[in-house]
């Protein structure tokens, strides 16, 4: 192979990436034509090894986010990723993944499919495979991976052969290209080529062979990829879910979590039963953000008797101190039946408001706002159908558009209401563009829920 000059780089890396390669191991042709591709789908190279390239992948306008991490290409499997690359590549508009509407090819992330998860996937039997994709050199891009108790990487895939004018039908290790957009970073548990690794990362593939228009594209990989999901869970046993892409800013909840506090002191804090597992649910579930939401407002819930109850007394205990209050009179004792009966029978979303109102330090509420949460809480997030809060707002407390917001995004979890005039309410379903931008509302609930706690302790 002729030594490589700069002039050769200069179109696909920076000066200081070439002074950092020129004097070793040159890049092949095909190596180069791969990255000045990338180079148009905006990933940047950054330096390669006898095994790897490496490359950053483009930023979106949201901060870090996922795919902006250093990735890695194997060098074994350029020709595979330059097969596939084309200058209009997409994002999938409904489902997390990538298309090619110039290939009919779509490729969705079944996410949180695990290592032995998808090892039941691969141990069904998905009948003959009577399309061109059954030869090894026309097989859909997938890269191996070590699967336990086997020597070495091998391919698995679960490969559906369509009829006609139907696509084929693929779930296997993700694709040179899947693997840039969408894996992590340099994660363990992969297959070694060199000092790297092969991450694994299940991806639901759809390949018409042919050019497709982008909405027939989008409609009919949706349509399969929903329709093989629900099949496999209820014929097969095997649940494989699919995400839909992240909207507005990626705010992770490490990123947005209160500081942690080193040193541990001996407990002090008087946390009910219920409330400790429910709180302890909901930080566990964080990859769930409406299910979170839910078990962190169930936490809350169980304070509403508790402040309503206390709030009852004071009333109470008002009249009963109050100078006309006389013990023979009816209309005494009916002002202290009024002043009981106003305090306890409220609505649920009055409770709350109380509660916040009332309970919640609005020093602690003050300084939750004051962070950069971007348009999030503004009537133009991501999140629909429910109260904007604006701590600039002077035609209401604060303490009342957070007990709204809360609420109706409550509402929007447990209430599945199938009518044209709900269109802007209807239920906030798990895995959905909305659900997987949550995060903050699941940390304005737990905010105040840690304050009702810490409110509670003061209550006799």
């Amino acid at each position: 192979m002729p030594e490589l000059n700069d002039e050769d780089y200069a179109d696909v890396a920076s000066q200081d990436v070439v002074e950092k390669i020129r004097d070793r191991d040159p890049l092949r042709d095909e190596e180069l034509d791969a990255l000045r591709s990338l180079k148009r789908l905006e990933f940047e190279f950054l330096s390669r090894d006898a095994s790897y390239l490496v490359v950053k992948g483009p930023r979106d306008g949201r901060p870090d986010p996922p795919h902006s991490a250093r990735k890695s290409v194997p060098r074994a499997y350029v020709r595979m990723l330059l097969a596939q690359i084309d200058e209009k590549v997409e994002e999938h508009p409904v489902i997390k993944g990538l298309m090619v509407p110039a290939r009919g090819y779509a490729e969705m992330i079944c996410s949180r499919l695990s290592v032995l998860a998808a090892d039941r996937v691969f141990r069904l039997e998905p009948g003959d495979v009577h399309c061109s994709h059954k030869e090894e050199a026309c097989a859909l891009p997938s890269l191996p991976f070590h699967w336990p108790n086997e020597e070495g990487p091998s391919f698995k895939r679960l490969h559906l052969s369509g009829n006609s004018q139907d696509p084929c039908v693929e779930i296997s290790n993700a694709s040179p290209l899947a693997l840039l957009y969408y894996g992590r970073a340099l994660d363990g548990g992969r297959a070694r080529l060199g000092h790297h690794q092969i991450p694994f990362l299940a991806t639901l593939k759809i390949a018409y062979g042919a050019a497709l228009s982008r909405d027939r594209l989008r409609q009919n990989s949706e349509k399969i990829a929903r329709s093989l999901s629900y099949e496999l869970n209820i014929r097969n046993g095997v649940v494989v879910e699919l995400d839909a892409p992240v909207v507005g800013p990626d705010i992770s909840l490490t990123r947005r979590a209160p500081v942690v506090v080193k040193e541990v002191h001996y407990p002090r804090t008087k946390v009910q039963y219920e409330v400790s597992i429910l709180f302890g649910f909901a930080s566990q579930v964080t990859d769930d953000p409406p299910l979170a939401f839910l078990s962190y407002y169930q936490a809350l819930e169980y304070f509403f008797s508790t402040f309503m109850r206390q709030r009852a007394i004071e009333a109470i205990s008002r009249e009963l101190r109050g100078l006309s209050f006389d013990a023979a009179s009816t209309d005494s004792k009916q002002r202290v039946l009024r002043a009981a009966e106003g305090a306890v029978s409220r609505t649920e979303h009055h409770q709350l408001r109380v509660l916040v109102k009332e309970y919640a330090r609005t020093s602690e509420l003050e300084e939750f706002f004051s962070r950069d949460w971007g348009d999030y809480f503004s009537d133009s997030g991501p999140i629909r159908g429910v109260p904007a809060v604006n701590i600039k707002n002077t035609g209401q407390n604060l303490s009342d558009q957070i007990a709204d917001r809360i609420y109706q995004v409550r509402n929007r979890i447990v209430h599945s209401k199938n009518d044209p005039k709900y269109r802007d309410r209807r239920v906030l379903l798990p895995r959905s563009a909305e659900s997987n931008a949550l995060t903050p509302d699941v940390l304005l609930v737990r905010l105040v829920a840690t304050e009702a706690i810490a409110a509670s302790q003061f209550l006799p």
